[in-house]
């Protein structure tokens, strides 16, 4: 699909590759692979392992409702803030309101 799309990018899609177990052979078919069908970049990435691990958490269902009550004032307090935004008469020239 890289070597598809990259006859129509200037710069290319690099060629991205994931291999468990890679050895020379496999790395030279690919660079070669990669070169017969024209891709500007042989490779930019060679991944044995993933990139980042994914990071579990979890929230317990008590802590949401610790929480629920405190966001609820938040935002009561927030309404009572925005109420009248502008106390100046008609034809304010710093907000326009």
């Amino acid at each position: 699909m890289a070597a598809d799309r990259g006859a129509y990018i200037c710069q290319s899609q690099s060629l991205n590759l994931f291999i468990s177990q890679p050895t020379a052979s496999k790395l030279t078919s690919m660079h070669f692979y990669a070169w017969k069908k024209g891709l500007k970049t042989g490779m930019y990435y060679l991944r044995t392992q993933a990139a980042a691990q994914a990071i579990k958490f979890s929230v317990q269902s008590q802590a949401v409702k610790e929480i629920d009550p405190v966001v609820q004032t938040v935002d009561a307090e927030v309404e009572d803030m925005n109420g009248q935004n502008c106390s100046m008469e008609d034809g304010c020239i710093s907000c326009g309101s």
